[in-house]
């Protein structure tokens, strides 16, 4: 259900573009982020599946597949500074969206809450 619902709100968003550019597209942010809910989606495309940070190939040296292993990152490692940073960017393609940078932000902000 959440993945239908996901996955409608994306092509509710996209399916009003006049223009091929993407510069101008803004994705609503939750009010209230979870982990569960909202930031699981942006560790696994982001930084888990990619190969960096999963516990298969862990090439980075931290796994990032749990909340408790997600929380610990941000409480303990600085895991938003490094995705905020100009000069050692996370991921290494290049910087997460505003959008979901703010989406974690406001999971940081509200208390990391699981559900």
């Amino acid at each position: 259900m959440k993945k239908l619902f996901t996955l409608f709100i994306f092509a509710l968003l996209f399916s009003n573009c006049t223009s091929d550019s993407t510069d101008d597209l803004t994705i609503p942010v939750p009010t209230v982020s979870t982990y569960t809910q909202n930031v699981k989606m942006i560790m696994d495309t982001s930084c888990a599946t990619s190969g960096c940070h999963n516990a298969a190939t862990n090439t980075a040296g931290l796994t990032l597949e749990t909340y408790t292993q997600v929380k610990d990152a941000f409480v303990s490692r600085n895991a938003l500074g490094r995705m905020e940073s100009t000069t050692a960017s996370m991921p290494p393609s290049g910087n997460l969206p505003p959008t979901s940078i703010q989406v974690i932000k406001n999971w940081r902000d509200q208390g990391y809450l699981e559900n």
